[in-house]
């Protein structure tokens, strides 16, 4: 592995929307990251802290207001909460990292320490040319869990399927960089130029640009499919097959149980190659909302609040803490960059006046003090880190009268009903979004909240229908995540592009030295700020909490403060124990 490109501080939340949703939460600040480039963790858009989702299983026991139960959970079994939706692995939700962690593997996980990346699958990697291409040398004691050797096939296999667009995986974009990307994107072939397989057990990946970084903020997105199974399947047939319902994997884990949005269940591998789980079994149990994964860890019912229920809801932070079987862990100083998506393919949102006044129409200091109880960062523009910012941004401070001239000015039509869609089951968000509708109604928006489900919600995306929602993204620790919702063509810039923000961000990937990439994100930062693609709002946090009888979990994140458990972080599964 090449050491001369460490990551230095490491990831943060995603990922996520679901297809790619992702809630504004928040972990335990340790002490101030190094200060090099950064892994992070993509995905984006919209918070999922009490996302309405489908319901799929009835509520946990324990009431709202009960005082608790203490830990009585089986010996030896880690039980997660999952969301409806998120069962077919992180192929197609950012949220199916929790599967992907324990069930298969990536050529290389992010990791919380000063070497940045835990060689996985790949046993060790050689940088050439500067970044230009990446020669990962593979594990030749790795077999699936139906007995198969993992050879080069099954890398070649999973770096074309994550590229074709008719399997529509959310990470595609991870491998944009590769040769030949773009005619895979373009349906002029199913396979990348650029990757090819040596022998057995190396792979070469050839790039386009130089990305020193490639292996830290792009291969942990990808988890490696098995060829021999799913090789014969067409990838538009992909999503639907019955391999993920049985998903054989290299993972700690092997799955047993699989009952769409209801329950998995995997029991540890005796050959996992990283040794054998000192756990016995892993369980996922699928809840309806965050309503019910919250009752279900009160009642003793699970093991952690994490990113699937967007954590713990800020009115509710000492409700947990009394309990003595949890451990919460508070909120760190930067968080989700939280906006209003703003669909810029409707021609009434296209001029720039119009976002301008959506800025100073909403009393954003006065939601995070009252109804966020003071749990977030005002901001103008995209990146939480201050060295990806430029000094000399725009404010946007709470002005009604601006907003309504500027308005004027556009020649806004105050008579035109917006959509302002919300998918939320906790008060704290239902009451945030309901004072930005009330805000932007006092200008002349006419904002109407409506209730969606999570399925709903990504289908206006899709479809083009989405005028307006509340929003965030997964961004990490790292401002190259930013391009997912704010680069030329991606699924969540609904409507924005600017090539001269995709050849910056592209530029601050083309070295591992942050005082190199900074001036690059410094620019994008600017433009954001000034294009306003988004409606800036905050970069917001939220607690988590999680069951002290599993040995590992509570420090796992203790040790990785901005991690969420299903962004690509080597979370060391197989190390963790009950009391």
């Amino acid at each position: 592995m090449n050491k001369h490109y460490k990551l230095i501080a490491f990831v943060a939340l995603i990922a996520l929307f679901l297809s790619v949703a992702c809630a504004p939460a928040a972990t335990q600040p340790t002490s101030a990251p190094p200060t090099q480039a950064a892994s992070a963790a993509p995905t984006a858009a919209a918070p999922t802290q009490g996302a309405d989702t489908a319901p799929t299983q009835a509520a946990a026991t324990a009431p709202a207001d009960a005082p608790g139960a203490t830990s009585k959970g089986p010996a030896g079994v880690l039980r997660l909460p999952l969301r409806p939706g998120v069962t077919v692995g992180s192929l197609w939700t950012a949220a199916g990292r929790h599967l992907d962690e324990a069930f298969l593997s990536g050529l290389a996980e992010v990791k919380w320490t000063a070497d940045g990346v835990q060689p996985m699958l790949a046993k060790s990697w050689d940088m050439e040319d500067g970044g230009k291409a990446f020669v990962f040398h593979l594990r030749d004691d790795v077999k699936w869990s139906d007995g198969k050797p993992f050879t080069a096939d099954d890398v070649l296999y999973t770096l074309n399927t994550y590229a074709n667009p008719k399997v529509g995986a959310i990470h595609a974009g991870k491998l944009s960089d590769i040769v030949g990307y773009a005619d895979v994107k373009d349906g002029k072939t199913e396979t990348l130029s650029g990757v090819t397989k040596v022998d057995d057990h190396t792979v070469r990946v050839e790039l386009s640009t130089p990305t020193p970084l490639f292996v830290e903020l792009k291969i942990p997105f990808v988890s490696i499919l098995p060829a021999h199974i799913l090789s014969s399947v067409p990838a538009d047939k992909l999503k639907g097959n019955d391999y993920w319902n049985n998903v054989v994997g290299t993972g700690p884990f092997i799955m047993t149980k699989m009952v769409q949005d209801q329950l998995v269940e995997g029991v540890a591998n005796p050959d996992y190659f990283e040794g054998k789980p000192k756990l016995d079994k892993v369980v996922y149990q699928v809840y309806a909302d965050s309503n019910t994964m919250l009752a279900a860890l009160e009642a003793g019912e699970i093991d952690g609040m994490l990113f699937q229920g967007g954590g713990i809801p800020v009115d509710q932070v000492a409700r947990f803490e009394a309990l003595p079987n949890l451990k919460v862990l508070g909120n760190m100083d930067a968080g989700l960059p939280t906006f209003m998506l703003i669909n810029l393919n409707k021609d009434y949102f296209k001029d720039v006046r119009v976002r301008q006044a959506i800025m100073h129409a909403i009393d954003r200091q006065t939601i995070i003090d009252t109804v966020k109880l003071g749990t977030g960062t005002l901001s103008n523009t995209m990146f939480p880190m201050e060295w990806a910012r430029a000094q000399d941004l725009t404010d946007y401070p709470y002005d009604p009268e601006k907003a309504k001239a500027l308005l004027t000015e556009a020649g806004w039509d105050s008579s035109r009903k917006i959509d302002l869609q919300r998918y939320y089951t906790d008060q704290v968000n239902k009451d945030t979004v309901d004072a930005i509708a009330a805000q932007l109604q006092a200008v002349g928006i006419n904002a109407v909240v409506r209730e969606v489900k999570s399925a709903e919600f990504q289908a206006s995306i899709d479809d083009d229908s989405l005028e307006l929602a509340y929003a965030a993204n997964g961004q990490g620790l790292d401002p190259s995540l930013g391009i997912l919702v704010t680069g030329c063509g991606q699924r969540l810039s609904v409507g924005y592009c600017n090539e001269e923000v995709d050849k910056l961000y592209a530029e601050g990937q083309s070295s591992a030295d942050r005082a190199v990439r900074a001036p690059s994100y410094q620019k994008i930062s600017k433009i954001l700020n000034e294009e306003l693609p988004k409606g800036w709002l905050w970069w917001e946090v939220r607690p988590v909490a999680f069951d002290t009888r599993i040995v590992g979990l509570a420090e796992h994140f203790e040790e990785q403060p901005l991690l969420l458990f299903d962004i690509p972080v080597y979370n060391q599964m197989h190390t963790w124990y009950t009391k």
